[in-house]
């Protein structure tokens, strides 16, 4: 219970840093940047179980659900970008995959 309470905190200190530097994002953002360095700083945390997963299913409902015809008639305006997920997702499987 101590690892999740400290690990709740630190996820706050994230919102509140990225609040008060005006990042975007800072409920998402916020807690990642904090524990993703506190974990690269040795940090135990702890995660929050079927909690966890519930959150993640949301997420992927609300990521899936901004997927709209409108987002295709503007693909061509972002050609450049959409040309370039192949090649970050190789990257990211290269790179992140012997990693963890």
């Amino acid at each position: 219970m101590k690892g999740r309470l400290s690990t709740l905190a630190l996820a706050g200190l994230g919102v509140v840093g990225f609040l008060l530097m005006g990042l975007p994002l800072p409920f998402l953002f916020g807690p990642l940047a904090a524990c993703l360095l506190a974990a690269f700083s040795g940090f135990k945390l702890a995660g929050f179980g079927q909690i966890s997963v519930a959150a993640r299913t949301i997420l992927g409902i609300a990521v899936g659900a901004s997927i709209t015809p409108a987002l295709f008639t503007s693909l061509t305006t972002m050609a450049a970008s959409v040309l370039a997920v192949p090649v970050f997702v190789l990257l990211i499987g290269l790179l992140g995959v012997p990693f963890f």
